[in-house]
Order: structure tokens, then sequence, then C-alpha cells
């Protein structure tokens, strides 16, 4: 289950945003997530989760901002994506950015930015953007 998380839901998102920014000041305490998440929220900060039956903390997390840019107007820029270590491989990440997709129509933007600051990123964000291969008709 995909849900936007609310200003108060610091804690269902903190160990998966910890997971993938460990040594982020904003992230030693839940204290200090939760005012990061207060102060970044004025400049459009938000978060979004996927949850599994059964599971209170989100399994992956992405955290964006809505920003116009001189160039191109509107756009969703997605700076945080994490899930986390045991729940990888299980299509939380693309469903995420399936949802992503969907908040960028309903806000009429114009596109998605994914940030990215490693090629190993990069190259999975790619995967979960393509979709699965066509087999070749010849392959068993």
């Amino acid at each position: 289950m995909i849900r936007r998380l609310a200003p108060g839901d610091a804690a269902l998102a903190f160990a998966a945003l910890r997971e993938l920014r460990p040594t982020s000041p904003f992230m030693a305490s839940l204290d200090t997530f939760q005012a990061f998440l207060e102060a970044a929220r004025r400049e459009s900060y938000a978060l979004v989760g996927s949850f599994e039956e059964g599971s209170r903390e989100a399994v992956a997390v992405a955290g964006y901002w809505v920003m116009t840019m001189l160039y191109m107007g509107r756009l969703l820029y997605v700076d945080d994506l994490s899930t986390l270590p045991e729940f990888r491989g299980r299509g939380h990440a693309g469903a995420l950015l399936h949802w992503l997709e969907a908040e960028v129509s309903r806000l009429g933007a114009a596109e998605l930015h994914l940030d990215s600051t490693s090629p190993r990123q990069r190259h999975r964000f790619g995967a979960l953007c393509r979709p699965p291969p066509v087999p070749h008709p010849h392959s068993d």
C-alpha cells in the first residue's frame, strides 16, 4: 500500500530514510529528523511511503519537492528514495515511482526528476522506470 505521510509521521519513515542517509545530521535521531521535516515542509518537501500488510513503518520511502524552474515550469523533484534492505526486490521503489508519476499529473507538473549521485543509483532508477524487457520470440 502506498500513502502520503503526514507531518506527524516521521517515525514511520525514519528507518528507511536513515538507511539511505546514515551520516546526515538530520538523521541522527527521530527528533532531528522531525525538526528537518517541519522546516522542509514549509519549502514543499513531502514524503510518501510504501507499506507491506501488517507493517507499521514504511518499508520504502520517497522524499520529494515540488518546485518551479525557469526553464521548464513546475516539476516534482525526488531527492530521497530508499527501501529497507530486507524488503528490496519486492517492487516497493517502482510502486513509489508510479505513485510519484501520478502525482506529477495530479499537480499539472511538467515532469518528474530523480536525484541520483552515483552511477549505480542512476542505473537502478532507470531499471525501475523502464518496462520489463519483452522476451525474444526465439528464446526458450
